[in-house]
């Protein structure tokens, strides 16, 4: 499907419903091809992501766009057309809904490759914006919830990965952590630990054996993305540990409905998160040294199960400390204490918020200044499962991360009329 399609069916839409429908027989058609397994346009993405302006003057999620050349149209007070100006057709790329005053997503019908670096550019040139970031410990908690509101004999898939990017063979400075993956013929022979792999069966026997098959091999811990089954139909929503959704059902609503809940019990996340590691809760006194400052709240620390050598150690932080576009989305001067050990007195680039951080071959312990944006902390959770260790042990203060992401997940309910 060209651009120009696109754009001629966003168009002329002009209420909430004619939304809804357009989308709703949008996925019925796609829902149609899927089962020829001929898919002739792309499938229903959706883009979960999170912005938080400075205190008492938040920019409003349009305004951010607009100053990205990106001009939206209002349908309602709370959801809009997005058109992207800076290209030569003035392209729509497809509707945003603003979900909370912290929270929105944006619908979208363009392919991956499109759509996918879009809005990762769109994230990396706004400093108010940040994705909604799933670790693999918050999709452990968000399968039981799977469970709950399945059958049994549902079918369930889960896709697991992680790759050990810092464990490099050849020369750091001749390879890009960012790059786009390239067609198979070229790929270069690397020998790093690697695991990409899903599991599709029911839901009844992946809930009997996952625990088993986790601890047996670490990788499975490394949750990137989980399906919820349509409760209306076939197929269902899967969701990526960067807030992406692909709606592989033949029903919109209940694609939306997914969204709300999955983005309710973040909040949740969010609010717990900040409560902790903000400086104001007076959990513990933290000195930072060569500093006259202390710091009284709860540090995120994430223990790995076995120490990094110290190559890992060493492209870890050079990679994230000497790059802008680093996947920590981090900026520091490290001060290096020991051969594996690095204090660093940064920020972090969404917000501009400070963060203090000490890195050792065995543990990473973050401080988070109240100000700071709790997505500081599921980013690094995630990202840390992702390429570091997926089976590290995450705290927040003394509390484990997971009984958190539990006790946040067990108070929200699935709501289909939403």
């Amino acid at each position: 499907m060209s651009d120009l399609n696109i754009s001629n069916e966003i168009m002329p839409i002009k209420s909430r419903e004619q939304m809804i429908r357009y989308m709703d027989g949008y996925s019925a058609e796609r829902m149609e091809e899927l089962d020829g397994r001929k898919i002739r346009r792309p499938l229903v993405k959706s883009y979960m992501l999170e912005h938080v302006g400075d205190s008492g003057n938040v920019k409003s999620v349009t305004d951010i766009l607009n100053s990205q050349g990106i001009v939206s149209t209002r349908i309602d007070n709370k959801l809009f057309k997005l058109q992207e100006t800076k290209t030569e057709d003035n392209e729509y790329m497809g509707f945003l809904e603003i979900l909370s005053p912290r929270y929105f997503v944006i619908y979208t019908l363009h392919e991956s490759q499109k759509s996918d670096r879009w809005v990762k550019n769109l994230v990396y040139n706004s400093p108010e914006l940040d994705h909604v970031w799933l670790s693999g410990l918050t999709f452990n908690v968000l399968w039981e919830r799977v469970v709950q509101l399945n059958r049994p004999n549902r079918y369930a898939r889960i896709l697991f990965q992680h790759e050990s990017i810092y464990q490099i063979d050849n020369d750091p400075e001749l390879w890009d952590e960012d790059e786009e993956e390239v067609e198979e013929d070229y790929m270069e022979i690397v020998e790093r630990r690697a695991s990409k792999f899903s599991l599709v069966d029911k839901i009844s026997v992946v809930q009997e054996k996952l625990n088993q098959l986790q601890e047996i091999y670490f990788p499975l811990y490394a949750i990137s993305q989980l399906r919820f089954p349509s409760p209306v139909g076939r197929g269902g929503h899967d969701f990526y540990s960067d807030g992406k959704v692909t709606n592989r059902s033949g029903n919109f609503r209940d694609h939306r409905s997914h969204i709300i809940y999955i983005q309710r019990i973040y909040d949740e996340l969010m609010k717990i998160t900040e409560d902790k590691v903000w400086y104001s809760i007076q959990d513990q006194n933290i000195r930072i040294p060569r500093t006259f400052q202390k710091l009284i709240g709860s540090p995120l620390s994430i223990k790995f199960k076995e120490p990094l050598n110290q190559e890992t150690f060493d492209y870890w932080v050079k990679s994230t400390f000497s790059r802008s576009r680093n996947k920590f989305r981090l900026w520091g001067n490290p001060i290096k204490l020991g051969p594996r050990k690095i204090h660093v007195y940064g920020v972090d680039r969404h917000l501009w918020q400070p963060i203090f951080l000490e890195i050792t071959d065995k543990h990473l312990l973050a401080i988070i200044p109240k100000g700071t944006c709790g997505n500081t902390v599921h980013r690094l959770v995630t990202n840390i499962q992702s390429y570091i260790d997926p089976a590290a042990d995450v705290y927040v203060g003394k509390t484990k991360y997971s009984d958190i992401a539990e006790m946040t997940s067990r108070g929200v309910k699935y709501d289909s009329s939403r």
